[in-house]
């Protein structure tokens, strides 16, 4: 079956009860369930195949990635064999430890393709960059969108812009400390000869704001909070995400303004405004 790991459309010509049969446009067959939605027959939907315990499966849920693509997933769980990383369905994903390129941390976003690996099974891989594309319409001085897919100590940051264009910040521009996963602004410093984007992290006078701004918005929740909240430099993403509305390195760099400014006082598991 050439369409594994990928979104297709099918006619529902058969259903019972919230079991139904499909066909593609090559008559090829399918089985699918929904307890979500009701589906007619007749009706030409999209579904996602992909295999469990040497079976292909049909499912009416469409999944963040296929297979060729790649995209930033979160990883949920760590085994024996790899990690396992949400991929949107009932079963999780495998990144192997062998297509990891670093030790990614549990909830933490990667950037991976999805592939087929040697057993007929889906797998993730996070050694995209020859797989990334070469840019033919950024410009230099444009603000882009990118998430960081590796870190290098001799080189700098490795990042893939919308999430397909190969670039990098080389180490000489790398001033704060950043993570894997983490997806954030760019101003494009040049664009050399075969399509390749050297980044920046230092943006407008604007974007430099933006960072006042979390600064700001931290230390206005801390007075909410009576001066004192249980989020520190280890607090998980997520936590922080829906206390503080920002990212966790957002909020790492805000606090580390309020901590230069004195404001605040920033211990192990809590920060806290600073009494004069």
């Amino acid at each position: 079956m050439n369409n594994l790991g990928k979104t297709i459309e099918a006619k529902i010509i058969a259903k019972n009860g919230n079991e139904y049969t499909l066909e593609d446009f090559d008559h090829n067959r399918y089985h699918a369930k929904s307890d979500e939605k009701h589906h007619d027959i007749g009706d030409t939907v999209k579904i996602f195949n992909y295999p469990v315990d040497n079976e292909i499966v049909s499912s009416f849920r469409l999944p963040y990635i296929e297979v060729g693509e790649i995209k930033a997933l979160k990883v949920v769980s760590k085994t024996k064999i790899g990690y396992f990383l949400n991929m949107g369905l009932d079963k999780d994903v495998l990144l192997p430890f062998s297509e990891a390129i670093r030790d990614p941390k549990l909830n933490s976003m990667v950037l991976v393709k999805l592939y087929i690996d040697k057993s007929g099974r889906l797998a993730t891989t996070m050694k995209i960059r020859k797989t990334l594309e070469r840019s033919d319409n950024i410009k230099k001085g444009d603000i882009v969108d990118g998430i960081i897919y590796n870190i290098s100590r001799e080189f700098g940051l490795f990042v893939a812009v919308d999430d397909k264009y190969e670039a990098m910040v080389q180490k000489k521009d790398v001033f704060e400390d950043y993570e894997v996963g983490e997806r954030m602004k760019f101003r494009v410093q040049t664009v050399r000869e075969d399509g390749r984007l050297l980044l920046s992290t230092k943006l407008e006078k604007s974007a430099y704001d933006e960072h006042k701004s979390d600064s700001i918005k931290v230390y206005e929740i801390l007075l909410k909070h009576k001066g004192k909240m249980n989020y520190a430099d280890k607090s998980d993403p997520d936590d922080i995400r829906k206390v503080f509305n920002m990212s966790k390195s957002s909020f790492k760099r805000a606090i580390a303004i309020l901590y230069r400014q004195r404001k605040i006082i920033i211990n192990d598991d809590s920060i806290e405004i600073k009494e004069d």
